[in-house]
């Protein structure tokens, strides 16, 4: 065989298998994004300052959380410096609410969700330790009510076409002791 045969065999045999392996994603198997705490926290800040009325009564303005990440419960735990001013008697308070939540991510419009939201306390100055645990129960009523789902990130969709050009898709989102660990698989 000559040197040019030989040389386009190879080239042809090398071509297929390039081919074949990128069409065949799961014979790569599962691959991870990393988003750093940091990225996390830049995408949670974007939706603060957050105001809202709660209950016709109090005007409440949250500001950008400090995180804590806790991959033993795959949870992030979440505290707001918080205003609230009181409409019917204009008094004012200050405190802090702490939550925290899991995330999901939702392939229908490419977002990462809040899932499971609780929140954990509420530490208000000038209100008694008994107002405060009702308002930590509200609180709950209402995490559930508004937060539960919240879209905190979408992705844009060249943002996600090369991992759909590869084969892959997204299936679950792990917190991690350095941020968000986002496991890419083969799609079926």
């Amino acid at each position: 065989m000559t040197s040019s045969k030989r040389n386009r065999r190879t080239l042809l045999i090398a071509s297929a298998l390039a081919i074949g392996l990128a069409g065949c994603a799961s014979l790569m198997g599962p691959r991870t994004v990393e988003i750093s705490r940091e990225q996390l926290l830049a995408k949670l800040s974007k939706q603060f300052p957050m105001r809202k009325t709660l209950a016709e009564i109090f005007e409440i303005e949250a500001q950008a959380p400090r995180l804590q990440l806790n991959p033993d419960t795959n949870r992030v735990a979440a505290e707001f410096d918080i205003q609230a001013t009181d409409r019917l008697f204009h008094r004012r308070y200050q405190g802090t609410v702490g939550v925290s939540f899991g995330m999901r991510y939702e392939a229908l419009d490419r977002t990462i969700r809040l899932n499971q939201v609780s929140i954990d306390k509420v530490a208000i100055a000038g209100l008694s330790e008994d107002t405060q645990r009702q308002w930590t129960k509200v609180g709950a009523m209402l995490a559930q009510e508004k937060l539960q789902d919240y879209p905190i990130h979408q992705f844009k969709p060249e943002d996600l076409r090369e991992v759909d050009r590869r084969g892959y898709q997204v299936e679950e989102l792990r917190v991690t002791a350095t941020g968000l660990s986002v496991q890419l698989v083969p799609k079926p």
